[in-house]
């Protein structure tokens, strides 16, 4: 992927997130820099005018203490460490708004409005069709869109995600770990929510809304949802989850009822 670049006008974005406690927040940017196979201190993949590429900032207080604390890049750049390992990465460098084909009025009104959306993002997105109409393709666009404006994002394939968290349910601090970031990240991209056409099990369902609830009772969380279902499915499958959802997406649901591009190709 190319060095996402902050416009000028929107450097003051990433001083604008607000860190989470740290004890030590230089240890805990190393630690970080090391897992994404970077040099402490010079960070790479995005390039942050706020602290150089550090990953922490420093200030003097009144007491004229020197004290350190993370910067807000940082939770970006572990959003793209962890969307580099779930294989999105290949996806966010072909998957754009640019490479969107526009055979149809549809997708171009389409793409417009997402495009609007991930400019002034406000509520969550649901986006539902058959395979192949391009569900993943423009969910990705929004996200790669949301992170070049130094938004942090989570991108979960559901299918994956639920089988490795469901195994984890007789440990509770893995399970906590694991589904914890679900609940509070900034965005999160849920993308083939309840894939297939059997009935999701019990434990799908209650992952599922344990999530969607936490996120749901939190108005400054954004929500990206691709899937072949509909909202008048969820609603079928689990009221309470599909209320919420359908609640949160009043402007934001698109039923792509085109035709699979995958087998016209």
């Amino acid at each position: 992927m190319d060095k996402l670049v902050l416009p000028e006008k929107l450097r003051a974005r990433i001083g604008e997130l607000s860190p989470s406690p740290l004890t030590d927040p230089l240890e805990r940017a190393q630690r970080d820099a090391k897992r994404m196979n970077a040099v402490p201190g010079h960070l790479t993949g995005y390039d942050c005018p706020t602290c150089l590429n550090r990953g922490v900032i420093y200030s003097v207080d009144e007491d004229g203490y020197t004290f350190a604390r993370e910067c807000g890049c940082m939770a970006v750049r572990r959003s793209l460490a962890l969307i580099e390992r779930s294989g999105l990465k290949s996806a966010l460098e072909s998957c754009t708004f640019g490479s969107w084909e526009c055979q149809e009025p549809w997708q171009a009104t389409l793409a417009e409005k997402l495009r609007q959306w991930a400019e002034h993002p406000e509520g969550w997105l649901y986006l539902s069709g058959r395979p192949g109409t391009g569900k993943t393709h423009i969910c990705t666009a929004v996200c790669g869109e949301l992170l070049r404006r130094g938004i942090p994002v989570r991108y979960l394939r559901w299918r994956d995600f639920s089988v490795e968290a469901k195994a984890l349910i007789g440990d509770a601090q893995a399970y906590q770990r694991m589904v914890e970031p679900a609940k509070t990240v900034e965005v999160l991209y849920i993308d083939d929510l309840f894939k297939g056409g059997s009935v999701p099990t019990a434990g799908d369902v209650n992952l599922a809304f344990e999530i969607i609830n936490a996120r749901y009772s939190d108005r400054g969380l954004l929500t990206v949802f691709s899937s072949e279902r509909t909202l008048n499915d969820l609603l079928d499958i689990d009221e309470a989850l599909g209320s919420r959802i359908r609640e949160r997406t009043e402007n934001g649901f698109f039923d792509l009822q085109g035709k699979n591009w995958r087998l016209r190709r």
